[in-house]
C-alpha cells in the first residue's frame, strides 16, 4: 500500500469514526432512539403500550401517512410528541377531524406547534429537584383531580416533568376535566373541540416503554382508548411524524434522513468530503513514472541454465551435437550427419585451420571426453575459437 492509499485510508477510517460519534450523541447518554413510536421496543418506545391495548381488545393500528383534507381518518387518533413538526395544513386537518367528531389522544413537547392548535402551552415542573423526584418515580406524583371514569381506582400517576400552563386558552375558558394535577398544576385534562374530544397529557414520559408498567398512565390511556374505539372504530398511532413515512421504501426513509435531520445533513457532508478526497487522490500530477525495463540474463546465465536442463534430462550427447551444429553453421560448413562425422570434424580443426590453432586444440582436448565433457566449458571454448577466427 502506498503513502498516499494510506493517506486515504486513514482519513475514511477518520469519517466513519465520526459518523458513529454523531450516532451516539443523537441517541442520548443511554444509546437509545428517543422517538415515542410504536414500532420501537427501546425504553422511550411505545411498543408496550399498543401491545396492552391489543391485550385488552382494544383496536389499534399505524398510521405513516401526512393528515390531509377530506382524508379518511376515521375514529381516534394517537399523537405522541412528533418529533416532526406538522405542517400548517396539516393541523388545519387535524383540526378539522377532531371538531368533525374525531378524539385525539395527545402526548405534548415543548415547541409543538400541535399545542397552539389545541389552546394549551407547557411549563416546566417546578426546579431540579422536583424533576428528579418525577424522573425516579420518587416525591411529589399527579393525583387523579376528581372522579371520572378513566381514573377510577388509580392512585397516582408518575413520571411528569411539565405540566400545561393555567394561561392556556382551554384552561382560561374553563370547559375542560382536570384528570390529573401534580402540586396543583394539570398534567392530564379532557376537553371537548367541536363535536370532538380532546385527551391531552403534559409529557409523553409516562406512556413510554420504560414507565408504563409503573408509571400507572397505562390504565388511563386504556380506557380513554376503548372508549373511543366502542362504537366499533380504531385507535391509530401516528407514525408519520415519528419519521416513518409512506410504504416503508428504504429509499423515501433513507432521502428524509437525509433531508430532515441534522444527523443526515452531517451524514452528506462527511460524503462529499471523501467524494472530493477520492477525486482528489486520484488525479494524477505530470506524466507517468515509466516501468523499469525487463531484467534480462546474462549469456553465461543462459548457457548455464541450458546446461543444467539438458544435465538433468539426461540429454548431453544432444547438446554436444547442437554445439558443433551451431559452430558448423557459424563457419560457413556443413554440419556432419552422425556422430563420427562430428569426431572427425572436430579432431581435423587444429590441422586444417591456419588460425587459433589452439583454442581449435582445446575443443577437441574437450570434445574427446564423450558424455563426461563439461557442457559449460565445450560452449565456451566454442565460442572461443569462433571469436578468435573471426579477429584473423
Amino acid at each position: 500500500m502506498g503513502s498516499r492509499d494510506r493517506v486515504l485510508m486513514g482519513v475514511l477510517v477518520a469519517l466513519i469514526a465520526a459518523l458513529v460519534i454523531l450516532t451516539s450523541a443523537s441517541r442520548g447518554p443511554s444509546g437509545s432512539d428517543p422517538r415515542r413510536s410504536t414500532f420501537l421496543g427501546t425504553p422511550e418506545g411505545t411498543r408496550a403500550l399498543m401491545l396492552t391495548l391489543r391485550e385488552l381488545k382494544v383496536p389499534v393500528a399505524r398510521r405513516t401517512e401526512a393528515f390531509t383534507e377530506g382524508d379518511s381518518l376515521t375514529g381516534a387518533l394517537a399523537l405522541l410528541a412528533p418529533v416532526e413538526e406538522p405542517t400548517p395544513g396539516e393541523l388545519h386537518a387535524l383540526a378539522g377531524f377532531v371538531r368533525g367528531g374525531g378524539t385525539l389522544l395527545y402526548a405534548a413537547r415543548f415547541s409543538d406547534p400541535v399545542m397552539d392548535t389545541l389552546g394549551l402551552r407547557l411549563e416546566e415542573l417546578g426546579d431540579t429537584a422536583d424533576l428528579l423526584a418525577a424522573a425516579s418515580f420518587d416525591g411529589a406524583p399527579a393525583r387523579p383531580a376528581g372522579t371520572h371514569p378513566w381514573t377510577a381506582g388509580t392512585e397516582r400517576v408518575d413520571g411528569f416533568r411539565s405540566a400545561f400552563a393555567a394561561k392556556s386558552r382551554v384552561l382560561k375558558q374553563g370547559a375542560v376535566t382536570l384528570l390529573a394535577t401534580r402540586k396543583g398544576r394539570p398534567v392530564a385534562l379532557s376537553f371537548r373541540m367541536g363535536r370532538g374530544t380532546v385527551l391531552a397529557l403534559s409529557d409523553s414520559r409516562p406512556l413510554g416503554n420504560a414507565r408504563l408498567r409503573e408509571g400507572g398512565a397505562a390504565l388511563l390511556f386504556a380506557r380513554a382508548a376503548a372508549e373511543a374505539t366502542r362504537g366499533g372504530g380504531t385507535l391509530r398511532f401516528d407514525e408519520y411524524h415519528q419519521g416513518f413515512h409512506g410504504d416503508g421504501s428504504v429509499s423515501r426513509a433513507m432521502s428524509a434522513f437525509l433531508r430532515r435531520t441534522g444527523l443526515g445533513h452531517a451524514v452528506l457532508q462527511c460524503a462529499l468530503a471523501a467524494l472530493g478526497l477520492l477525486l482528489l487522490m486520484g488525479r494524477r500530477f505530470g506524466a507517468p513514472v515509466p516501468p523499469p525495463p525487463a531484467e534480462r540474463r546474462s549469456p553465461l546465465e543462459h548457457v548455464e541454465a541450458l546446461a543444467g536442463a539438458y544435465r538433468q534430462s539426461g540429454a548431453r550427447a544432444t547438446a554436444r551435437r547442437l554445439l558443433v551444429a551451431g559452430m558448423a553453421r557459424r563457419m560457413g560448413r556443413k554440419a556432419a550427419r552422425d556422430a563420427a562425422a562430428q569426431d572427425e570434424m572436430v579432431s581435423g580443426l587444429a590441422q586444417r585451420m591456419p588460425v587459433a590453432r589452439d583454442a581449435a586444440r582445446e575443443l577437441g582436448e574437450e570434445w574427446n571426453k564423450g558424455d563426461g565433457a563439461d557442457l559449460v566449458a565445450l560452449s565456451g571454448k566454442v565460442d572461443r575459437l569462433l571469436q578468435e577466427a573471426k579477429r584473423t
